[in-house]
């Protein structure tokens, strides 16, 4: 084993590191173990090479791929393993790549943190889920989610400055890289490809590769029909209520008999694979919350393509988009909540966010360039909402409407997307 790891680290040693796109995730080094965790061909390891740019050390820094197949599901033992590391570097930064396929990978890790060493770990979403690594690693580590490009890193792949002020003509050019983002999403691997057949092939492959290493054989599911189906329910309701009990009711029309308790927890191993994204409805009583429907969000809106359709909703993928953003900050931030908010008279508001006991704001979104496209429904149900909630920071985001108005004593701001996306005082 020390020839396999000799040659490997020499490899390393050796080893171009490839253009990258700056983003704006952000990883340091930390006394604590850094864990990189997120959807597959988001850019882990790619934003693993940007810190190791960023340090510029490279005779202290060790990038191990444990896909290697020299050593994939290897025992290595430790001490021979820095035998052969102190041999060819002078070690100070670990950078542990596909982590899960070592043996006793938590052992590993965790007897080099006690080393003093700074160390980095990343895996496949089906096997390094984050309960997992909280269980092995004991309090010791911290979590950095990497997520597909977001609007600012796509238009910095395009090369597409947004200056605060912006003509018709680049205002127009922008739009279009919008809708772009908004149709084909933002995995690195599908924003390189130029045809939208190439775009949407690679969308089915990496759908394949979630559905089936990161849902049916990570929790060993059984029925495979099942599991299609349900993978098509969830993609034909993003943005959209989900209900377990109609889904339930759904599936006995169609001689499925499927227990709510099943429904639900397939409904937890896509979303814990970083295929979907849940959120509640606004009640103060757990059990409501629990037993209303939720909405669904795709974790990226290329995988809106998967289902036949005549047309695009553009309200929907514009909801999806702010609602990863809102998930992002959910991730990083423990004291940050959002949830959608209906009344009994099914009058409803896209999201209610807080922070802890404080009420931030309330949001709606709208597929409209002008405020005689703005349905009179959405604001009366913020101004409603307002009310009920005491919450004054009313939004309504545009396709690409711009203002604000008093309405019944009540200010609502008008924004447009790519304004929200680039510079969301949230963040």
């Amino acid at each position: 084993m020390e020839n396999e790891l000799r040659e490997i680290l020499l490899e390393w040693k050796e080893f171009s590191l490839p253009e990258i796109i700056e983003r704006e995730i952000k990883i340091s080094p930390s006394d604590q173990i850094v864990a990189i965790v997120g959807p597959r061909r988001a850019g882990k390891t790619f934003s693993m090479f940007d810190l190791i740019k960023k340090i510029e050390k490279r005779e202290n820094m060790i990038y191990v791929n444990f896909e290697d197949y020299r050593i994939k599901n290897k025992e290595i033992d430790l001490t021979k393993f820095l035998k052969v590391v102190n041999e060819l570097f002078d070690p100070e930064y670990f950078f542990l790549d596909e982590v899960q396929n070592l043996k006793d990978w938590s052992s590993f890790v965790r007897t080099l943190h006690d080393k003093k060493f700074y160390i980095f770990i990343s895996g496949s979403s089906s096997k390094l889920l984050a309960k997992e690594i909280a269980t092995n690693l004991r309090g010791r580590y911290k979590n950095v989610i990497v997520f597909p490009f977001s609007f600012k890193e796509f238009l910095k792949f395009k090369k597409f400055e947004a200056e605060k002020e912006l003509s018709e003509a680049k205002r127009g050019e922008l739009l279009r890289y919008l809708r772009e983002y908004l149709e084909f999403g933002g995995f690195p691997e599908i924003i390189k490809k130029e045809k939208k057949e190439e775009k949407i092939d690679y969308a089915k492959i990496l759908f394949e590769t979630i559905f089936y290493r990161d849902v049916v054989e990570r929790f060993r599911l059984r029925n495979l029909g099942f599991a299609d189906t349900f993978s098509k329910l969830l993609m034909s309701n993003f943005a959209s209520y989900f209900s377990i009990s109609k889904v339930e009711n759904y599936l006995k029309s169609t001689g499925i008999k499927i227990s709510k308790k099943t429904i639900s927890n397939y409904l937890k191993y896509f979303e814990t694979a970083f295929f979907c994204l849940t959120f509640e409805k606004l009640s103060p009583k757990t059990k409501e919350r629990v037993d209303q429907p939720k909405k669904i969000y795709s974790i990226d809106t290329i995988f809106y393509n998967l289902l036949p359709k005549f047309s695009y909703d553009f309200g929907k993928l514009m909801e999806n988009l702010i609602a990863i953003e809102f998930y992002k900050m959910k991730f990083s931030n423990p004291l940050f909540e959002v949830y959608y908010w209906k009344d009994y008279q099914n009058r409803e508001v896209d999201f209610f966010v807080k922070e802890g006991l404080r009420i931030k704001q309330l949001v709606q979104v709208t597929y409209a360039s002008s405020k005689e496209e703005i349905k009179r429904r959405e604001i009366e149900n913020l101004l409603i909402a307002s009310k009920e909630l005491e919450c004054d920071d009313l939004l309504i985001v545009t396709w690409d409407y711009e203002d604000e108005e008093e309405v019944n004593g009540k200010t609502i701001t008008y924004q447009p997307l790519w304004k929200w996306l680039l510079n969301h005082p949230l963040r």
